[in-house]
Protein backbone atom coordinates (compact mmCIF):
# COMPACT_ATOMS: atom_id res chain seq x y z
CA UNK A 1 0.00 0.00 0.00
CA UNK A 2 2.73 2.30 -0.70
CA UNK A 3 0.83 4.74 -2.92
CA UNK A 4 -1.94 5.05 -0.19
CA UNK A 5 0.81 5.90 2.67
CA UNK A 6 1.95 8.51 0.61
CA UNK A 7 -1.29 10.62 -0.02
CA UNK A 8 -1.45 9.97 3.96
CA UNK A 9 1.69 11.35 4.85
CA UNK A 10 0.96 14.22 2.39
CA UNK A 11 -2.39 14.95 4.38
CA UNK A 12 -0.92 14.66 7.68
CA UNK A 13 2.42 16.76 7.39
CA UNK A 14 0.31 19.37 6.04
CA UNK A 15 -1.57 19.21 8.98
CA UNK A 16 1.13 19.27 11.38
CA UNK A 17 2.55 22.28 9.75
CA UNK A 18 -0.46 24.43 9.82
CA UNK A 19 -4.05 23.06 9.22
CA UNK A 20 -6.19 26.23 9.26
CA UNK A 21 -4.20 27.63 6.48
CA UNK A 22 -3.60 24.31 4.68
CA UNK A 23 -7.08 24.28 4.00
CA UNK A 24 -8.56 27.39 3.18
CA UNK A 25 -10.59 26.46 0.40
CA UNK A 26 -13.80 24.14 1.77
CA UNK A 27 -14.99 22.94 -1.21
CA UNK A 28 -13.69 20.47 -3.59
CA UNK A 29 -13.25 20.72 -6.98
CA UNK A 30 -15.00 19.55 -10.01
CA UNK A 31 -11.71 17.44 -11.27
CA UNK A 32 -11.22 15.85 -7.28
CA UNK A 33 -14.99 15.13 -7.46
CA UNK A 34 -14.09 13.17 -10.65
CA UNK A 35 -11.53 11.25 -9.11
CA UNK A 36 -13.33 10.66 -6.09
CA UNK A 37 -16.10 9.15 -8.31
CA UNK A 38 -14.59 7.19 -10.26
CA UNK A 39 -12.82 5.35 -7.29
CA UNK A 40 -16.43 4.47 -5.81
CA UNK A 41 -17.28 3.47 -9.30
CA UNK A 42 -14.30 0.60 -9.01
CA UNK A 43 -16.05 -0.88 -5.93
CA UNK A 44 -17.73 -3.14 -8.45
CA UNK A 45 -14.88 -4.10 -10.10
CA UNK A 46 -12.82 -4.57 -6.73
CA UNK A 47 -15.19 -6.60 -5.27
CA UNK A 48 -15.55 -9.31 -8.92
CA UNK A 49 -11.94 -10.07 -8.04
CA UNK A 50 -11.08 -13.99 -6.67
CA UNK A 51 -10.09 -12.88 -3.16
CA UNK A 52 -9.25 -9.96 -0.87
CA UNK A 53 -6.31 -9.83 -1.66
CA UNK A 54 -6.52 -9.56 -5.48
CA UNK A 55 -8.88 -6.60 -5.01
CA UNK A 56 -6.56 -4.94 -2.77
CA UNK A 57 -4.27 -5.40 -5.83
CA UNK A 58 -6.66 -3.81 -7.62
CA UNK A 59 -6.63 -1.02 -5.26
CA UNK A 60 -3.25 -0.42 -5.74
CA UNK A 61 -3.07 -0.26 -9.36
CA UNK A 62 -6.08 1.99 -9.83
CA UNK A 63 -3.60 4.42 -7.40
CA UNK A 64 -1.28 3.85 -9.33
CA UNK A 65 -2.80 4.28 -12.82
CA UNK A 66 -4.68 7.82 -11.37
CA UNK A 67 -1.63 9.52 -9.52
CA UNK A 68 -1.01 12.22 -11.69
CA UNK A 69 -4.60 13.28 -10.94
CA UNK A 70 -4.30 12.82 -7.06
CA UNK A 71 -0.81 14.36 -6.64
CA UNK A 72 -2.53 17.57 -8.64
CA UNK A 73 -5.58 17.58 -6.02
CA UNK A 74 -5.41 19.98 -2.68
CA UNK A 75 -4.37 18.27 0.67
CA UNK A 76 -7.87 18.29 1.53
CA UNK A 77 -9.19 16.78 -1.73
CA UNK A 78 -6.28 14.48 -0.85
CA UNK A 79 -7.36 13.59 2.58
CA UNK A 80 -11.22 13.23 1.43
CA UNK A 81 -10.25 10.59 -1.01
CA UNK A 82 -7.82 9.13 1.42
CA UNK A 83 -10.46 8.64 3.86
CA UNK A 84 -12.63 6.77 0.86
CA UNK A 85 -9.64 4.31 0.32
CA UNK A 86 -9.07 3.51 4.12
CA UNK A 87 -12.52 2.58 4.32
CA UNK A 88 -11.83 -0.07 1.21
CA UNK A 89 -8.92 -1.58 2.32
CA UNK A 90 -11.21 -2.11 5.60
CA UNK A 91 -13.47 -3.99 3.57
CA UNK A 92 -11.15 -6.18 2.17
CA UNK A 93 -8.34 -6.56 5.19
CA UNK A 94 -11.10 -7.45 7.63
CA UNK A 95 -11.45 -10.71 5.78
CA UNK A 96 -7.78 -11.54 6.45
CA UNK A 97 -6.59 -13.15 8.97
CA UNK A 98 -4.05 -11.28 11.72
CA UNK A 99 -4.95 -7.67 10.38
CA UNK A 100 -6.78 -5.99 13.08
CA UNK A 101 -3.40 -4.20 14.37
CA UNK A 102 -2.49 -3.16 10.91
CA UNK A 103 -6.03 -1.66 10.26
CA UNK A 104 -6.29 0.31 13.65
CA UNK A 105 -2.76 1.96 13.24
CA UNK A 106 -4.22 2.82 9.58
CA UNK A 107 -7.66 4.00 10.40
CA UNK A 108 -6.51 5.38 13.88
CA UNK A 109 -4.01 7.85 12.47
CA UNK A 110 -6.46 8.91 9.14
CA UNK A 111 -9.20 9.40 11.72
CA UNK A 112 -6.91 11.99 13.04
CA UNK A 113 -6.18 13.35 10.36
CA UNK A 114 -10.03 13.50 9.64
CA UNK A 115 -10.93 15.05 12.94
CA UNK A 116 -7.93 17.24 13.29
CA UNK A 117 -8.98 19.07 10.25
CA UNK A 118 -12.68 19.25 11.34
CA UNK A 119 -12.24 20.75 14.56
CA UNK A 120 -9.98 23.23 13.00
CA UNK A 121 -13.08 24.55 10.45
CA UNK A 122 -15.38 24.12 13.50
CA UNK A 123 -18.72 26.20 12.51
CA UNK A 124 -17.46 26.58 8.82
CA UNK A 125 -20.27 25.11 5.42
CA UNK A 126 -17.84 22.38 4.43
CA UNK A 127 -17.96 20.38 1.34
CA UNK A 128 -20.15 17.27 1.85
CA UNK A 129 -17.89 14.71 0.72
CA UNK A 130 -15.86 15.99 4.02
CA UNK A 131 -17.95 15.30 6.16
CA UNK A 132 -19.02 11.76 4.60
CA UNK A 133 -15.11 11.10 4.28
CA UNK A 134 -14.55 12.26 7.43
CA UNK A 135 -17.76 9.96 9.18
CA UNK A 136 -16.64 6.97 6.99
CA UNK A 137 -13.18 6.17 7.99
CA UNK A 138 -13.82 7.02 12.03
CA UNK A 139 -17.03 4.59 12.27
CA UNK A 140 -14.63 2.03 10.58
CA UNK A 141 -12.23 2.60 13.13
CA UNK A 142 -14.70 2.59 16.08
CA UNK A 143 -15.83 -0.91 15.09
CA UNK A 144 -12.15 -2.39 16.18
CA UNK A 145 -11.24 -0.25 19.46
CA UNK A 146 -12.97 -0.75 22.74
CA UNK A 147 -16.29 0.70 22.94
CA UNK A 148 -14.45 4.09 24.67
CA UNK A 149 -13.52 4.95 21.18
CA UNK A 150 -17.56 4.54 20.35
CA UNK A 151 -18.51 6.78 22.92
CA UNK A 152 -15.29 9.70 22.38
CA UNK A 153 -16.14 9.92 18.44
CA UNK A 154 -20.00 8.30 17.77
CA UNK A 155 -22.28 11.19 18.02
CA UNK A 156 -19.82 13.67 15.44
CA UNK A 157 -19.84 10.59 13.40
CA UNK A 158 -23.74 10.77 13.40
CA UNK A 159 -22.74 14.61 12.92
CA UNK A 160 -21.29 14.37 9.81
CA UNK A 161 -23.53 11.98 8.13
CA UNK A 162 -26.60 14.28 8.92
CA UNK A 163 -24.44 17.13 7.61
CA UNK A 164 -24.14 15.87 4.40
CA UNK A 165 -27.66 14.87 3.64
CA UNK A 166 -28.36 18.41 4.41
CA UNK A 167 -26.48 20.12 2.20
CA UNK A 168 -27.94 17.10 -0.41
CA UNK A 169 -31.08 15.36 0.52
CA UNK A 170 -30.43 13.35 -2.83
CA UNK A 171 -27.52 12.14 -1.74
CA UNK A 172 -27.30 8.39 -1.93
CA UNK A 173 -24.08 8.03 -0.18
CA UNK A 174 -25.09 9.96 2.40
CA UNK A 175 -28.31 8.13 3.41
CA UNK A 176 -26.43 4.94 3.18
CA UNK A 177 -23.93 5.79 6.11
CA UNK A 178 -26.98 7.86 7.80
CA UNK A 179 -28.46 4.67 8.16
CA UNK A 180 -26.03 2.41 9.40
CA UNK A 181 -25.05 4.60 12.17
CA UNK A 182 -28.95 4.33 13.28
CA UNK A 183 -28.59 0.45 12.88
CA UNK A 184 -25.33 -0.02 15.17
CA UNK A 185 -25.74 2.61 17.39
CA UNK A 186 -27.62 1.15 20.46
CA UNK A 187 -30.96 2.67 21.27
CA UNK A 188 -30.43 3.81 24.50
CA UNK A 189 -27.73 6.01 22.98
CA UNK A 190 -30.12 7.46 20.13
CA UNK A 191 -29.71 4.39 17.55
CA UNK A 192 -33.13 3.06 16.00
CA UNK A 193 -33.92 0.31 13.65
CA UNK A 194 -36.63 1.75 12.32
CA UNK A 195 -34.84 5.14 11.13
CA UNK A 196 -31.88 2.49 9.60
CA UNK A 197 -34.87 1.04 7.92
CA UNK A 198 -36.00 4.19 6.71
CA UNK A 199 -32.96 5.65 5.60
CA UNK A 200 -31.54 2.55 3.55
CA UNK A 201 -34.75 2.36 1.68
CA UNK A 202 -34.30 6.08 0.86
CA UNK A 203 -30.43 5.26 0.09
CA UNK A 204 -31.51 2.67 -2.63
CA UNK A 205 -34.64 4.85 -3.64
CA UNK A 206 -31.90 7.72 -4.51
CA UNK A 207 -29.55 5.04 -5.99
CA UNK A 208 -28.21 6.69 -9.87
CA UNK A 209 -24.77 5.26 -9.88
CA UNK A 210 -24.00 2.12 -10.28
CA UNK A 211 -21.92 1.81 -7.23
CA UNK A 212 -24.71 3.08 -5.57
CA UNK A 213 -26.81 0.73 -6.56
CA UNK A 214 -24.77 -2.28 -5.65
CA UNK A 215 -23.88 -0.97 -2.09
CA UNK A 216 -27.52 -0.07 -1.46
CA UNK A 217 -29.14 -3.47 -2.92
CA UNK A 218 -26.34 -5.60 -0.51
CA UNK A 219 -27.22 -3.64 2.41
CA UNK A 220 -30.59 -4.02 1.89
CA UNK A 221 -30.40 -7.82 1.89
CA UNK A 222 -28.58 -7.34 4.98
CA UNK A 223 -31.87 -5.44 6.31
CA UNK A 224 -34.25 -8.64 5.21
CA UNK A 225 -31.85 -10.75 6.78
CA UNK A 226 -32.04 -9.15 10.41
CA UNK A 227 -35.99 -9.68 9.34
CA UNK A 228 -35.45 -13.12 8.74
CA UNK A 229 -36.92 -12.48 5.34
CA UNK A 230 -34.10 -14.81 3.53
CA UNK A 231 -35.59 -15.33 0.66
CA UNK A 232 -35.81 -11.76 -0.21
CA UNK A 233 -31.95 -11.64 1.61
CA UNK A 234 -30.99 -13.86 -0.97
CA UNK A 235 -33.08 -12.40 -3.92
CA UNK A 236 -31.04 -9.20 -3.31
CA UNK A 237 -27.87 -10.73 -3.03
CA UNK A 238 -29.00 -12.13 -6.07
CA UNK A 239 -29.37 -8.55 -7.92
CA UNK A 240 -26.29 -7.58 -6.28
CA UNK A 241 -24.04 -10.19 -7.68
CA UNK A 242 -25.36 -9.57 -11.48
CA UNK A 243 -22.93 -6.35 -10.91
CA UNK A 244 -20.17 -8.19 -11.65
CA UNK A 245 -21.54 -11.16 -13.64
CA UNK A 246 -21.82 -14.26 -10.48
CA UNK A 247 -17.94 -13.41 -9.63
CA UNK A 248 -17.80 -11.67 -6.41
CA UNK A 249 -15.13 -12.34 -3.59
CA UNK A 250 -17.34 -9.59 -1.30
CA UNK A 251 -20.80 -11.21 -1.69
CA UNK A 252 -19.29 -14.66 -1.17
CA UNK A 253 -18.28 -13.45 1.99
CA UNK A 254 -21.53 -12.26 3.26
CA UNK A 255 -22.75 -15.08 2.25
CA UNK A 256 -20.52 -16.88 4.31
CA UNK A 257 -21.30 -14.81 7.03
CA UNK A 258 -24.91 -15.31 6.94
CA UNK A 259 -24.39 -19.05 6.48
CA UNK A 260 -22.98 -18.58 10.04
CA UNK A 261 -26.18 -17.43 11.55
CA UNK A 262 -25.33 -13.40 11.27
CA UNK A 263 -26.00 -9.89 9.30
CA UNK A 264 -22.72 -8.39 8.09
CA UNK A 265 -24.06 -5.51 10.17
CA UNK A 266 -23.23 -7.98 13.11
CA UNK A 267 -19.87 -9.20 11.71
CA UNK A 268 -18.85 -5.52 11.19
CA UNK A 269 -20.08 -4.43 14.99
CA UNK A 270 -17.99 -3.89 17.98
CA UNK A 271 -14.84 -6.36 17.13
CA UNK A 272 -12.43 -4.95 19.97
CA UNK A 273 -13.25 -8.31 21.58
CA UNK A 274 -13.17 -10.37 18.09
Amino acid sequence: MKMIKKIFLTAALVLAAGVSNAFADVKLSDKSISVIEDFLEQKIPFSASDTPQDALDLLDKWIADNQADIDSLTEVEQMVLTNLIDCEIYTYRIQMPNTKKELIKLLGAQTKVAADYLEAHKGESLDKWIYLSAGSVTSVYMALEPLKTAFTYGYSVRDNFQKAVDLDPYFSYGWRNLAQWYFYCPGFLGGSKKIAKEYFQKSMALAKKPSDVYESTILMSQVFYEDKKFEDCTAYLNLAEAFTQGNNCYIQFVRSVNAKGESIFKFHGHKADK
